[in-house]
């Protein structure tokens, strides 16, 4: 101890109070390993575990027995439920052996179809005027109209303008399809022999327009039946009125598209009963007279025209004599 005599008092507190180590106590032993035993003399399950090799069992297959009860006479074919004519909004030409009902299902689809969708016959009137002498049960007409109204959800109805004989005729030719390009295509090599084009000259606006007639005891001369006409059609808000049959009281009220519900109703109102109501296009300029010749092959390419059953309307300005 005399060799700490020379040493500083924190020099002294420092050496007395030096924790011992460990490793100078405990010696150095290394981890055991896991190691494999090869020795062929000992099972598997004697072993490490290492070696070990489980079978590969295959999986237990549950098979369901299902007991059959017995059946007697002959075996009936449950058949599915199917539409009662195809889904086509084509005229379809069926056998002599076709059920009455199928072909009656394919003329309420195209007239449907031709009437622009709706299944409604207030809204239809292609639709009215084909069930009107129809003979079928009730429960069997709503499911053929469900059927239609199926059909008609990917159709969608276009105005195409077109200009015939080389710019002689313009008309707006009103279609329903679901694919408008092929449409056209069958249209092309008509509209090529006649001389027409797909061409919007501007020459046509969307007009609301109502046919209706006027129910009258009394028959009416041309002068107060149209002095009638122009006051009913001002109360109305339309912007013009035309008579279309004078004696059977036929009258054409013209509007805006956006006031057609609203003129309807006022019509009513006024004792007019309402035939047909579209949104259709009335030229904006003069209207064209043809010869005899030319209208004759004017209306044999609209009869051609119509025979498309995708065509609904055909709109020109052809004054009509």
């Amino acid at each position: 101890m005399a060799h700490n005599r020379y040493l500083d008092p924190m020099d002294q507190l420092m050496t007395t109070n030096l924790p011992q180590l460990k490793s100078s106590i405990i010696p150095y032993r290394p981890k055991p390993k896991l190691i494999r035993s090869d020795s062929p003399k000992l099972e598997n399950d004697k072993r490490n575990g290492l070696d070990l090799q489980v079978p590969e069992e295959p999986e237990p297959v549950n098979e369901k027995r299902v007991r059959w009860a017995p059946m007697y006479g002959d075996r009936i074919e449950i058949k599915s439920s199917t539409y009662i004519s195809p889904l086509s909004s084509k005229h379809i030409r069926f056998d002599e052996e076709t059920p009455d009902e199928v072909r009656l299902a394919n003329e309420l689809r195209l007239a449907v179809h031709r009437g622009g969708g709706s299944i409604d016959p207030e809204k239809n009137y292609e639709l009215r005027a084909r069930l009107s002498p129809l003979q079928l049960p009730y429960s069997r007409v709503q499911r053929i109209l469900r059927e239609c109204e199926l059909n008609e959800r990917n159709q969608s109805t276009y105005s195409l303008p077109m200009d015939y004989g080389r710019q002689l005729v313009a008309m707006v030719c009103k279609v329903r399809t679901d694919n408008l390009i092929d449409l056209k295509l069958r249209l092309a090599s008509l509209m090529r022999h006649s001389k027409a084009r797909f061409f919007n000259r501007h020459l046509f606006n969307e007009t609301g327009l109502i046919e209706a007639t006027l129910p009258s005891k009394t028959p009416l001369n041309f002068e107060d039946f149209n002095q009638t006409l122009r006051t009913d059609a001002l109360w109305c808000k339309a912007t013009d009125s035309a008579i279309t049959d004078l004696s059977k009281g036929a009258v054409l009220f013209k509007c805006r598209p956006h006031d057609l519900r609203e003129v309807a109703d006022k019509l009513r109102q006024c004792s007019y009963k309402i035939t047909y109501t579209e949104v259709g296009h009335c030229p904006n300029k003069s209207l064209v007279d043809l010869t005899d010749r030319q209208m004759a092959r004017y209306q044999e390419f609209c009869k051609l025209l119509r025979e498309d059953e995708d065509v609904v309307k055909i709109y020109d300005n052809v004054r009509v004599h």
